[in-house]
């Protein structure tokens, strides 16, 4: 076919996608609006079948595709007309010489590169044969050139309103179609670049999928929540949580939930290894670090001993439940230890949903409600097994994330005193709140209620005394509570300061030249020593 046609309009739009979904659709309108459709292959063949005029690439690059399909768009003609600088004439003139028509609009999705890696059946050949070349190429060339350039399917209806307007604000409707191009190249490149490169390879790119007034502070901004997780998502991820009502969430309600998430996937994966079943869980923090947890038979129990824990830092926190805040659990949220009238001033409350009744009581405007169905059905599976990127001062550090979970009848173990069933599910409770909360950190819970939380001490004495007195100053009965320390005490001083205040089980790591001094010291006490290596299962968490 000639291609004189093209030759004699800027309305070329060059069409190559792998998934053909909604790309006939796509064709027909441009083509309504006087576009002329250039493509090839198995796009060429759904365009033509619905009965839209294309050119095949083959009449444009003098040749049909090569190397099995390999080479098709990676040719001078294509590029030439993807580049070509519309504002100089010379620019024009050298295509019209060369009989090259100018290409101004592309839209091109790549091969499914991601989905390939996160198959579970990838090889290096299959990944090699799902790496697109051309697709990269020509987006980021129609891009430099500030083409009308589309990289997913979202924006095609987008793209014909606004053509069908008569493209008002040009100028910034095509760059920013150009920097989501620049975008979707740098992320492709880099799921192929981690794969390949392995360990040997860092990296995340994501798009802001909510802003934030600010950061941690009003003088940091801008600042937001980014994201883009497309494949084999995580149901969990904050992204996939519905701000249902109140005040725009802000930075610290987002590094809340995070840590929430954390802590509260931990009480879950501790109590189903050891115990078999996930119980009711509520756990509130402040200032990044659980001040209440609660575990029990219901959500409202749950909610009940997470805000007994710590009546006065609770104030202004955010909770997360495990399962659905109903009238009941919104009550005790905002009444439960109040005086009459009076509600509780919470930050947020997050749960798998809330239902009408529970909105209502939950009326306060700045009070933020959230929630994500996959809260209700948390197992050991529900940990964040993503990599843990932190930056740092000229690059970031990477680590595995906290997937150590502490099992009582694990071989590890090392027992020095007996426990009650009680005390094994504090314990456990106990571990999850402190390996999820800043070290130093000594966590004491009894009864399925944390009673203090002595996190971010540089010395274990600190942290222990931190953690005793914030559970005696609010008046709460330490004698025969269980304590976690998220690493060795590198001395008796440490677990005599809980041993003194009454605490009779300790869950703790070994390690240290001085454990049989501080199992001795304890055994004297008449306190229980549980033991775990410090190799395998350290506490340390959030420095």
């Amino acid at each position: 076919m000639s291609i004189d046609h093209l030759l004699k309009t800027n309305n070329n739009a060059l069409l190559s996608v792998y998934d053909k979904t909604g790309i006939a659709e796509f064709a027909k309108g441009l083509h309504e609006l006087g576009w002329n459709i250039i493509s090839s292959g198995g796009t060429a063949k759904v365009v033509a079948e619905a009965g839209v005029p294309v050119t095949d690439v083959a009449d444009l690059v003098g040749g049909e595709a090569i190397l099995g399909h390999r080479v098709v768009t990676l040719s001078r003609e294509i590029h030439s007309g993807l580049l070509a600088d519309a504002t100089k004439p010379e620019d024009l003139q050298e295509l019209k010489d060369r009989g090259i028509p100018f290409i101004d609009l592309v839209a091109v999705d790549m091969y499914p590169l991601e989905e390939e890696i996160a198959s579970g059946n990838a090889t290096l050949s299959s990944v090699i044969e799902k790496t697109d070349i051309g697709g990269p190429t020509m987006l980021r060339a129609g891009a430099k050139a500030r083409r009308i350039v589309l990289s997913q399917p979202e924006q095609r209806s987008e793209v014909l309103q606004w053509l069908t307007d008569g493209k008002p604000e040009e100028t910034a409707f095509r760059d920013a179609l150009c920097a989501v191009a620049e975008y979707e190249c740098a992320r492709y490149i880099m799921i192929s670049a981690k794969y390949h490169g392995g360990e040997d390879v860092a990296g995340w790119i994501g798009r802001r999928v909510a802003p934030t007034k600010y950061g941690e502070n009003p003088w940091q901004t801008p600042a937001g929540l980014y994201a883009d997780n497309r494949v084999a998502a995580d149901p969990l991820g904050l992204d996939q949580f519905t701000h249902q009502k109140g005040w725009e969430l802000s930075y610290i309600n987002e590094t809340d939930m995070h840590r929430l998430l954390q802590t509260v996937t931990h009480i879950a994966a501790g109590f189903e290894t050891n115990f078999g079943a996930v119980p009711a869980i509520a756990v509130g923090v402040k200032h990044g670090n659980a001040c209440g947890a609660g575990v029990a038979e219901t959500a409202v129990e749950a909610v009940q001993k997470m805000l007994e824990g710590d009546e006065i830092a609770i104030f202004g926190g955010v909770v997360m439940v495990n399962g659905v805040i109903d009238a009941d659990v919104a009550t005790a949220l905002m009444q439960h230890h109040m005086p009459e009238g009076q509600n509780r001033l919470l930050d947020g409350v997050v749960g798998s949903e809330v239902t009408p009744e529970a909105m209502e009581i939950l009326s306060r405007a700045k009070l933020r409600i959230v929630t994500n169905p996959a809260l209700a059905n948390l197992t050991t599976t529900s940990l964040e097994t993503a990599a843990i990127y932190r930056n740092v001062r000229g690059g970031m550090l990477v680590q595995p994330n906290y997937t150590f979970v502490a099992d009582l009848q694990a071989d590890y173990i090392e027992r020095h005193g007996s426990v009650t069933p009680q005390q094994e599910r504090d314990l456990i409770q106990a571990w999850a709140v402190g390996s999820t909360s800043n070290s130093n950190t000594i966590c004491i819970v009894k009864d399925g209620r944390m009673l203090g939380n002595g996190v971010g001490q540089q010395d274990r004495v600190g942290a222990a005394k931190l953690a005793v007195t914030r559970a005696t100053s609010r008046d709460h009965d330490v004698k025969g509570a269980a304590a976690y320390s998220d690493s060795f005490f590198p001395f008796p001083d440490g677990p005599l300061v809980l041993a003194d205040a009454g605490i009779t089980a300790i869950l703790t790591s070994s390690g240290s030249v001085k454990d049989p001094e501080v199992i001795e010291t304890l055994t004297a006490k008449n306190v229980s020593t549980t033991m775990l290596p410090d190799k395998t299962g350290r506490g340390f968490f959030g420095h």
